[in-house]
């Protein structure tokens, strides 16, 4: 008898229900094209909807980017997103003005209903600046329309009613959740002093 259909190496994701894999799968927002993407080139398309299942807020340095405020959003591509993995925990982060852009999308929401339980859309807002021209992530959302985005739902409040671990360990940034403003303030001139410190140690080598 073979033993075919009993051989797997990566494990089984679950039937009918939200897919939490060990690392989250990761999507950029490349800011310079206006394009989400997974790694360095793969290239995804300039919006999609989702779910938002967690935020949480960082302080430090990601990529070539040093000293700055982000904003970690975990999500579930919605029904209709078909550039990413269906039902599966994505992550994602934000900086500066598309930090901005979200948290007023959000506050507004939040006047009349709880904004996770409809669809968010980030797609990319073109600014001229002094560098060139760049991109930030503006917010569209929406109602669920659709069985399947209500179906969604519901698997998505059975998965965090576990109380998941969702923790990205390919960076080393500062969590700032809970911190008041001074704490903010003295973490922001740690840092800076920090950078000018071994800035003043390299050019004086």
């Amino acid at each position: 008898m073979s033993n075919l259909a009993k051989f797997s190496v990566f494990g089984t994701r679950p039937q009918n229900s939200i897919f939490m894999p060990q690392v989250p799968f990761n999507l950029r927002n490349d800011c310079r094209l206006g394009q989400w993407k997974v790694g360095e080139e793969d290239y995804r398309g300039k919006e999609f909807e989702i779910s938002i299942i967690k935020v949480a807020q960082f302080f430090g340095n990601l990529g070539k980017i040093t000293n700055s405020f982000w904003l970690q959003v975990w999500f579930v591509a919605a029904p209709g997103c078909d550039i990413l993995p269906k039902n599966t925990v994505c992550l994602t982060y934000l900086k500066k003005r598309s930090i901005a852009q979200f948290s007023q999308k959000v506050t507004e929401l939040m006047e009349k209903r709880e904004p996770a339980l409809g669809i968010f859309k980030g797609s990319f807002l073109k600014h001229n600046g002094d560098k060139g021209d760049y991109y930030s992530v503006a917010w569209d959302w929406r109602e669920r329309e659709t069985d399947e985005e209500i179906k969604q739902l519901e698997h998505i409040a059975d998965f965090m009613a576990n109380n998941p671990k969702m923790i990205d360990l390919s960076v080393n940034l500062i969590p700032i959740d809970g911190m008041s403003p001074d704490e903010i303030e003295l973490l922001m001139s740690s840092a800076k002093a920090s950078e000018l410190e071994s800035s003043a140690f390299v050019n004086g080598r």
